[in-house]
């Protein structure tokens, strides 16, 4: 009887052992938040010490993907994820599209809706501004006190033509972070002043490719005196001993990242705590960190800012802060690259014989009449952002947006004939 009984004590025990661990897996499956993400681990391993120190009860659960990834991992796996939280707009509006998102609490978000005309947050709330990274200038200073070269400080510096083949320039077409670049070096500007401009900078530029090399490499390896690049690559690189300077010009261009819950998020609780947690005074804050360096979207952050921290809030807004939509920027690159980037090696031997006429004394009106064709947009800006234009590059179907790129580049090389020709008579004494 006692063996009886002993055994039935024991087989309670294991079934009891048994229930609480059953029990212990489903808490601790609930209490955890499923954070899909591209941030670095730099980045994540702080956020994740913080917000567990302030959320004992949640436990962060990161699942890394890259943003040309994320959409199709969400489609396939549904209810898995609790929170997308990354640097990809164009990410967030077409699962916001989808509706696959939850709207937020908009009690928790402390920042504007717009910065300098970039949009910050969803305007029907699904999605909201964590942090702002700035596309701006990273130096050189041995180089330009070397060759005596005064510093750019504004997109205009880089058309000098003594930094011929010193400026290595993200491909906007190819590089994430540089879609809005052309956009920003325009604004402010006239449609033929910006193009001119453009066109100079494009004749000193060496473009850069994706995954081909950190544009901070280029600089601080003595390859180019100035890159283009985000704020935070120039941090980093900098705080490793990289011998390199940053600079913002007057027109940056703001590259906002977001958070949001999923529509079928599992963690609802511990999804609403982290997104919150990302917003709050603490999380902001967060990005001062020098492991981080980001720009936080709550102005009232910047009162405990480090010294000489850029703070993008405390910048006078120019006259013309209208930012292009996606739809508009790709159009723009495109046309950017058509005409400009692949004609660069015919710009630059073009212009050479324009130097090369003006000291031999050719005709001046027509030396500068040829220059100014050359620097000259092909279209109009409002025949180049047509609705038509916009549409092709907004449809699924490349065929639109493949003949507009054909057309572009004929244009390109008949123009550039025409002034070869028109050059070639000047100095042949015709």
């Amino acid at each position: 009887m006692n063996k009886r009984h002993a055994t039935a004590n024991m087989f309670k025990q294991r079934l009891l052992a048994s229930s609480l661990l059953l029990v212990s897996m489903i808490v601790t499956a609930a209490e955890k938040v499923v954070v899909m993400t591209s941030y670095p681990q730099e980045m994540i391993s702080q956020f994740e010490a913080a917000f567990e120190q302030q959320f004992p009860q949640y436990r962060l659960e990161v699942l890394w993907k890259p943003s040309n990834d994320a959409l199709t991992y969400l489609d396939q796996h549904p209810g898995e994820v609790d929170v997308y939280w990354t640097p990809s707009r164009q990410n967030f509006s077409q699962l916001a599209k989808q509706g696959l998102l939850q709207k937020l609490n908009p009690a928790w978000i402390h920042s504007p809706s717009s910065l300098h005309g970039s949009l910050l947050n969803d305007a029907e709330g699904y999605y909201a501004a964590t942090e702002i990274a700035g596309l701006g200038m990273v130096i050189a200073p041995a180089a330009f006190e070397k060759t005596k070269l005064r510093v750019p400080q504004d997109w205009q510096d880089l058309a000098q033509p003594a930094l011929l083949g010193q400026i290595a320039f993200p491909l906007p077409t190819k590089v994430g972070f540089a879609a809005g670049l052309p956009d920003a070096m325009l604004r402010g500007k006239s449609w033929p002043e910006g193009w001119a401009m453009l066109a100079r900078i494009t004749m000193n530029a060496r473009f850069i490719d994706s995954g081909s090399t950190f544009i901070t490499d280029e600089v601080a390896a003595g390859r180019a005196m100035v890159g283009i690049t985000m704020d935070f690559f120039a941090a980093s690189a900098i705080a490793k001993g990289a011998p390199l300077k940053y600079v913002y010009p007057p027109i940056v261009a703001y590259s906002p990242a977001h958070v949001a819950m999923l529509q079928r998020a599992p963690h609802l609780a511990a999804a609403e705590a982290f997104v919150h947690f990302t917003l709050s005074p603490t999380g902001q804050q967060l990005l001062f960190t020098p492991d981080i360096r980001k720009l936080p979207v709550d102005p009232a952050a910047y009162a405990h800012k480090p010294q000489a921290y850029f703070n993008p809030f405390a910048v006078t807004e120019s006259k013309n802060e209208k930012v292009r939509d996606v739809a508009e920027q790709n159009l723009l690159n495109a046309f950017f690259e058509t005409t400009l980037v692949k004609q660069q090696a015919m710009l630059q031997s073009l212009f050479v014989n324009l130097s090369f006429a003006r000291h031999l004394k050719r005709d001046t009106t027509k030396i500068n009449d040829i220059e100014q064709q050359l620097l000259q947009p092909l279209l109009s800006e409002q025949a180049l952002f047509s609705a038509e234009h916009v549409a092709a590059f907004q449809a699924p179907e490349l065929s639109g947006r493949e003949n507009l790129i054909k057309q572009w580049s004929e244009l390109a090389k008949t123009r550039n004939q025409a002034a070869a020709n028109a050059l070639q008579a000047l100095l042949v004494g015709q």
